[in-house]
């Protein structure tokens, strides 16, 4: 017998939940997994989606947006966050609607790379809409469509805690009414 190794990690409760639909109740956990892996693994290089990576340079600012942005949103990967983003932009678009509410590249310095590996579907899509939109480079889009959902969330940010300082402030005792007894007369 092969010597065995344990393989622990958390995954999503939406993938587990499919993983287990699929489950032999006979088997074990260990050797369901091994089945799937096995035959996931095993499977010809062409029936794998064929990944394509796309990569663009922006600033240190947004990098750690994006870094506090994923940290507030686990497990969430940037991977997983980018592709969602690109999807949906790109399905705006090819529903007739503009997804960059301004296409003006705002992230001007150049100091980490973000890199994505994406399937070759995506990829082709992007260069789709990149080549509808002549002049407009892949960093552009990619950069103006994460740059705006960070704007966006952030807002939603400051507009939670604007409501938080607002409340914790409507609870304070009102420094007059304490005086006066809450408004009641201390006449006699």
């Amino acid at each position: 017998m092969e010597p065995m190794k344990n393989l622990c990690g958390l995954i999503p409760e939406s993938l587990h939940k499919r993983l287990m639909e699929n489950k032999d109740p006979e088997m074990t956990n260990g050797e369901y997994l091994t089945k799937v892996l096995t035959a996931y693994l095993d499977q010809p290089a062409t029936a794998k989606q064929e990944q394509r990576t796309l990569a663009v340079q922006i600033s240190e600012e947004m990098f750690q947006q994006l870094k506090s942005y994923l940290d507030a949103h686990a497990p969430l990967t940037q991977k997983a966050f980018v592709q969602s983003l690109l999807n949906q932009a790109l399905d705006q678009w090819e529903h007739g609607e503009e997804p960059l509410q301004s296409a003006a590249l705002q992230d001007n310095k150049k100091e980490r790379t973000l890199a994505i590996a994406m399937p070759e579907s995506l990829f082709h899509r992007v260069e789709q809409y990149l080549e509808a939109h002549k002049g407009m480079s892949k960093r552009a889009f990619v950069v103006g469509v994460v740059a705006q959902e960070l704007r966006s969330w952030e807002m939603e940010q400051n507009q939670s805690e604007t409501q938080e300082r607002d409340e914790a402030q409507s609870q304070e005792p009102d420094p007059e009414q304490d005086e006066q007894g809450f408004g009641m007369s201390m006449t006699m």
